[in-house]
């Protein structure tokens, strides 16, 4: 909480098909936490409590594209929505935006997560409409 925190109004999309616009959120930047990292990595995991997990790519994370939220709509995230963090990534379909999350991996390749080993797109943009593999 003693980082820099930013307030950002994002669109989101979720695979089901529905999407909802103009969504406030509260959080620290990935760029923030990432400030002084170093790394070869391409690819990031998201772990989450309960063992979920998501890849992303890095590229996908930094560049003010991606923040550790822990506010909706002016109030604390609840714990359904992910409360009291959740990664978000609103640019590529929800599911990617992990909830309950305790830790960023760094990987050289791009290892599926939960949803991926699944079906679901390795990727996810919804302008692409990479749902399914």
């Amino acid at each position: 909480m003693a980082l820099p925190q930013e307030e950002v109004t994002k669109d989101i999309h979720c695979v089901t098909s529905w999407s909802k616009l103009g969504t406030v959120w509260r959080g620290v930047s990935l760029d923030t936490l990432f400030e002084n990292v170093e790394t070869t990595s391409d690819f990031a995991t998201a772990h989450s409590f309960g063992g979920y997990t998501t890849n992303v790519p890095l590229w996908d994370l930094l560049g003010g594209k991606a923040w550790v939220a822990w506010e909706f709509d002016g109030e604390p995230l609840e714990r359904a929505h992910g409360g009291p963090a959740r990664l978000l990534v609103p640019h590529l379909y929800f599911w990617k935006s992990a909830k309950w999350i305790h830790g960023l991996e760094l990987t050289g390749e791009d290892v599926p997560g939960f949803w991926e080993s699944n079906g679901y797109h390795v990727h996810g943009n919804p302008w692409r409409e990479e749902r399914y593999s």
